[in-house]
């Protein structure tokens, strides 16, 4: 039965501009006449852009959340002035030394004074670069990184309960491999002096808990990272039951992800942007997730082509004219989706979106040359030992279901809409947490922090600091109602004395708070305390308030500007994107409506297992927003992909009922293993010692499986069987009333 106009309109999935694939098949019979120049000039791009990482990754990425903030936020301006005022040195990181004796007595006199003598020699402390031992993985030091030194080193008192504090400002990138092993011979040449004095010494904050972070989770990412490859190989294995099948995707992934991450760091460093130091990994689960998705569509088609009778070449470029564009509406979806973290004005996000995004561009061009080139080389060898693929389905479960769903697709609607509004029920209670503490437990960071929270107010590892500018000389005497008027903020422990500068037109004065700095009770005292300072100010002068924990409640400002900004218009981008796949306006508005319904149904039961289950105060931060781009994204090619053979069902000519039914049966099998996939390589994040991580691999992996098995399989075919119902019915009527009234015409004529 052909497909004639009236036909297409009904539907939500219309059929003008289904053929226009002439860019994807010159690339397709390009790529498969090609393979294995494609294939090398691969390996090739993935060596040279691959050592570019590891060259220059620390030069673009840094661990300080502060040189994220714009300079309009107090924070922001408090450190500037610090550093114009005061000589701060920027990206100096604060690290506190615990000293005490070796018998555990009470530091005397002359103890003290041997301290006060190492403490300053500190100030003159540079590595030894040839006596560093080499991380493993790193390139060599360049001259950014030689300028790792100790900026300034001061003896912070001795406490009547027998340790004495130092507090260490040391430069450098504290993520950089190079800085942390120039630190660890710090750490041990400064044990060594202490030692000669039966003396021994602790290290806590700063760059010594960023080391202690990296060491403590090497074992956990290096399990993730297992895991990860494990889950791709068991999973594809499984799908197609051939070995190739099974260790060349991850293969691939691997190549293309060097390739994607020299790509991000080139780009970031052409643009001047600066990563946090968690976006490379998160780029290479993302482009795990997406390539293995990428290649599983491509799999699934080719292995139909190979059964109708085409050669390797032909099945391969005949699987890619379909797919690819499919691959590519996508892959755009996502690069879209994550660009317009471009607007964001808090420079994590704002470098972080335009870096997914070039790699997921990258990924794209592997979609469209890599993956067919592959499959054009390896052929039925894909699948070997596996016979299976040479013979066609049985009416297994994916026919029932999509028999089910295209016969009572009211009912499909409303389990599956009733399954997301519980869901989403919890996401009314959802709470953001500023916690930035992530100090491991059972490190040396996290017992001298112990030991000296036993003693003092948790906050003295970590003073938050107030400036105080001046158009005036200030005195002692004028500073005292500040002090005495900052003292009583609830939450504040101790004030120290100012310091002031040369010509006393600017003050330095140290808070200790009564929490430890990074934890919500510290981030709540930072506006109060804040408000006071601008207050009791002196005539003349001007009161800025610095520390961490400024900073975060900064950054929960900026967060909140930024997601007030960037779901409306990623919402709205990939909307226009749809609607550029799919030709149509009504599909693409059903289509992100259940996308938004997912992602709250996502929220919501994230919060059930962290803030209600696990006890944890709130959600980290930054995964409202960046789940809203994962699941909507992601979540977005599986609805390409249903949809997209939606359109070709109904263009062969099938009705609304049969069309429905062959595309889940089709599709489903498809979806379901890329969802499996996908939400494996997001869940090995839960493996992770951050608690942010463990939430956000959760977060991902149970929406990309909602999107996989309910959204994309159940609901929209559900919704566009419903509606193309309905619009063929008064398609029908309207076609029956204009037959009447001709029929009326004619029989009125004289």
């Amino acid at each position: 039965m052909a497909a004639g106009p009236g036909r297409a309109e009904h539907g939500l999935i219309p059929l003008h501009g289904l053929e226009d694939k002439v860019l994807f098949s010159r690339i397709a019979s390009a790529v498969t006449r090609h393979p294995w120049l494609v294939i090398v000039s691969w390996i090739a791009a993935w060596f040279v852009l691959g050592g570019i990482a590891t060259q220059k990754l620390a030069d673009v990425t840094t661990d300080d959340q502060a040189t994220f903030l714009p300079s309009k936020y107090e924070s922001s301006k408090a450190l500037q002035f610090g550093r114009d005022a005061f000589g701060e040195v920027k990206g100096a990181s604060t690290t506190t030394i615990l000293v005490k004796r070796d018998d555990g007595g009470k530091l005397t006199l002359t103890d003290a004074k041997t301290i006060a003598a190492v403490t300053d020699g500190l100030s003159t402390w540079k590595p030894d670069w040839k006596a560093v031992k080499r991380p493993s993985g790193a390139a060599d030091p360049n001259a950014k990184q030689r300028a790792t030194r100790v900026v300034a080193a001061r003896l912070g008192g001795i406490d009547p309960h027998g340790f004495a504090l130092v507090g260490l400002k040391f430069k450098g990138n504290s993520s950089d491999p190079w800085v942390q092993a120039a630190f660890k011979q710090l750490r041990s040449d400064t044990r060594d002096r202490f030692a000669a004095h039966e003396m021994r010494s602790g290290y806590t904050g700063g760059v010594a808990m960023i080391t202690d972070v990296t060491e403590k989770s090497a074992k956990s990412e290096g399990l993730g990272q297992l895991l990860l490859a494990g889950a791709v190989v068991l999973l594809m294995g499984l799908f197609f039951r051939g070995i190739l099948a099974a260790l060349i995707p991850l293969l691939m992934v691997l190549v293309v992800d060097g390739a994607a991450s020299g790509a991000a760091v080139l780009f970031a460093s052409a643009t001047g942007l600066t990563l946090d130091t968690s976006t490379p990994n998160l780029i290479t689960v993302v482009l795990v997730g997406v390539g293995i998705d990428y290649l599983l569509f491509l799999m699934f088609r080719f292995r139909e082509r190979l059964r109708a009778g085409d050669g390797r070449k032909d099945a391969a470029r005949n699987a890619s004219i379909r797919i690819t564009p499919v691959i590519a509406s996508a892959a755009f979806a996502v690069s879209i989706a994550f660009a317009t973290l471009a607007l964001a004005q808090f420079g994590q996000l704002r470098a972080l979106g335009p870096a997914i995004a070039v790699a997921v561009l990258v990924m794209l061009l592997a979609g469209v040359t890599l993956m067919p080139a592959i499959l054009a080389v390896t052929g039925r060898a894909m699948f070997w030992p596996s016979k299976s693929w040479q013979r066609a389905p049985r009416e297994g479960f994916a026919a029932r279901l999509g028999a089910f769903v295209a016969d009572h697709p009211g009912r499909v609607v409303i389990a599956s809409v009733a399954l997301l509004a519980v869901l989403s029920v919890g996401a009314l209670g959802v709470k953001m947490n500023y916690d930035t503490d992530s100090t491991p437990k059972g490190t040396e960071t996290a017992r001298v922090a112990h030991e000296i929270t036993r003693a003092l107010p948790p906050g003295a590892a970590d003073p938050q600091t107030i400036y105080i500018k001046s158009d005036h000389a200030l005195s002692a005497g004028e500073l005292a109602p500040f002090m005495k008027r900052v003292a009583q903020v609830h939450g504040v422990a101790q004030v120290g004395e100012p310091r002031l500068n040369a010509d006393r037109h600017a003050a330095q004065v140290p808070v200790v708070l009564r929490y430890q700095t990074g934890t919500d009770a510290a981030i709540n005292v930072a506006r109060p305390l804040r408000d006071a300072a601008h207050a009791a100010a002196p005539q003349g002068t001007q009161a800025m308030v610095a520390g961490s924990s400024a900073i975060v409640a900064d950054i929960g400002d900026s967060m909140q500007h930024d997601l007030r900004l960037i779901f409306p218009v990623a919402a709205l981008l990939i909307l226009l994107v749809l609607i550029a796949l799919l030709r149509s306006i009504k599909a693409p508005l059903y289509l992100m409506a259940a996308v938004a319904l997912e992602y709250v149904a996502t929220l919501g039961a994230t919060v059930w297992v962290f803030q209600d289950a696990a006890g944890e105060p709130g959600l980290a931060f930054i995964i409202p927003l960046v789940l809203f781009l994962f699941v909507t994204a992601l979540g977005t090619d599986y609805n390409m992909l249903s949809s997209a053979r939606l359109r070709e069902e109904i263009a062969s000519g099938r009705p609304v009922r049969d069309a429905v039914a062959a595309a889940v049966r089709q599709t489903a099998p498809a979806i379901g293993a890329a969802g499996a996939v996908l939400a494996a390589s997001f869940g090995t994040l839960v493996v992770e010692t951050d608690p942010g991580s463990k939430q956000m691999g959760f977060a991902t992996a149970f929406g990309i499986m909602l999107a996989a098995f309910v959204v994309s399989t159940l609901l929209v075919p559900a919704v566009t069987a419903l509606v193309s119902r309905r619009d063929a019915t008064r398609q029908s009527a309207a076609g029956n009333r204009g037959r009447w009234n001709a029929s009326a015409a004619s029989h009125a004529r004289p």
